[in-house]
C-alpha cells in the first residue's frame, strides 16, 4: 500500500511537473511561425513591406516565419483562435471586432510608420468639379471594403458629420477590396469620388500625378494593430513585445527597413483602439 502511495505521488508530482513546464514553453501553432495579415494592399507590396518583420523575427525567435495574405478583414481573429496563424496584422476596425470576438487574443504593438497614425480621405478628382460632400449628391463613390477602417467605418461618419447619410446620398456605391484600386478609379475617373487610407497618397500621386483633391479627412486613426493568438503564452507574448519595441535600434532591422514605410512599433495598449470602438457605435 506505502508503494503504491508513494507510485501515485510521485507519478502525480511529474504530471504537475510536465503541466508547469508545458505552460511555459513556446506554444506556436507548429514549427513555423505563421503571421497572418489582411489584404488592404497588393500581395506582393505586402509581402515586400513585410520582410524587414519576417526577418527579424526569424533571426530573434530562431524559427522559420511565413506571412500568409488573408483572404478578407474579418477572417484574421478566426485563424489566430482556430491556431492556424500565431500572430495577425489587423486594421484598427479588423482589430478591434476580432478582440470583441476573442478576447483572449494579445496586443502587442502598433505600427509607427513613421507615426502611429493615419487618416481616412474622402477624395475626388481636382478636375471633377466636386469641391464638397454636398457636391456628391447623386453621384458614384468606391470604398474598399466594409471590413476597412478608412476605406469604409471614418468616411462614413465623416459624410454624416456633413449632414448627410451614406447609404442614400450617392447613385450608386462600390466595393473595390483594396485602397489601390480606389486610388486608380477616381484617377481614370471610373468613379467620382472615394474613400482611402492617407497612407497610399504618395504612391497614388508618383503613379498618377497630383490629380487627387481632399474633400474630407478624418480625426487620426491608429495604424495596425499586431497581435499574438490566445495560444501564445505570456512569457512568449512579453518576448515578442521586447523584440517589437527595440525593433528601430536593431541595425538589420533598420537597414531593411530603409526604403519602407514601417520604421518600427509602437507598443501602446488596448485602449488607443477606443476611437474605432467609438465611431462603430455610431455606424
Amino acid at each position: 500500500m506505502k508503494n503504491s502511495t508513494r507510485l501515485f505521488r510521485g507519478l502525480l508530482c511529474i504530471a504537475l511537473l510536465g503541466g508547469f513546464f508545458l505552460g511555459n514553453r513556446i506554444s506556436w501553432a507548429s514549427d513555423t511561425l505563421t503571421i497572418a495579415c489582411i489584404p488592404y494592399r497588393p500581395k506582393p507590396i505586402l509581402q515586400e513591406q513585410l520582410a524587414p518583420l519576417v526577418e527579424l523575427l526569424g533571426r530573434k525567435l530562431q524559427r522559420k516565419v511565413q506571412v500568409v495574405i488573408a483572404d478578407s478583414y474579418a477572417d484574421i481573429g478566426e485563424r489566430l483562435h482556430h491556431q492556424v496563424a500565431d500572430i495577425g496584422i489587423l486594421g484598427p476596425k479588423s482589430y478591434v471586432e476580432a478582440k470583441a470576438k476573442y478576447p483572449a487574443i494579445h496586443y502587442l504593438a502598433t505600427n509607427k510608420s513613421p507615426e502611429g497614425f493615419y487618416h481616412s480621405l474622402i477624395l475626388s478628382r481636382k478636375d471633377s468639379g466636386l469641391r464638397t460632400i454636398a457636391d456628391l449628391q447623386g453621384k458614384s463613390f468606391a470604398y474598399t471594403e466594409r471590413g476597412s477602417t478608412s476605406g469604409y467605418l471614418f468616411p462614413r461618419q465623416l459624410i454624416r458629420r456633413q449632414g448627410f447619410n451614406p447609404d442614400t446620398l450617392f447613385s450608386v456605391s462600390y466595393f473595390l477590396n483594396k485602397h489601390d484600386k480606389v486610388y486608380a478609379a477616381i484617377a481614370y475617373g471610373s468613379v467620382h469620388a472615394g474613400a482611402v487610407s492617407s497612407t497610399g497618397m504618395d504612391d497614388a500621386v508618383q503613379k498618377f500625378g497630383d490629380v487627387f483633391l481632399v474633400l474630407d479627412s478624418s480625426d487620426p486613426i491608429p495604424r495596425n494593430a499586431l497581435v499574438a493568438g490566445p495560444h501564445i503564452s505570456l512569457p512568449e507574448v512579453r518576448k515578442l513585445k521586447e523584440i517589437l519595441r527595440s525593433a528601430e535600434d536593431d541595425a538589420i532591422f533598420k537597414e531593411n527597413s530603409q526604403e519602407l514605410p514601417n520604421k518600427g512599433f509602437w507598443i501602446k495598449d488596448d485602449s488607443l483602439y477606443d476611437i474605432v470602438r467609438r465611431q462603430q457605435e455610431v455606424n
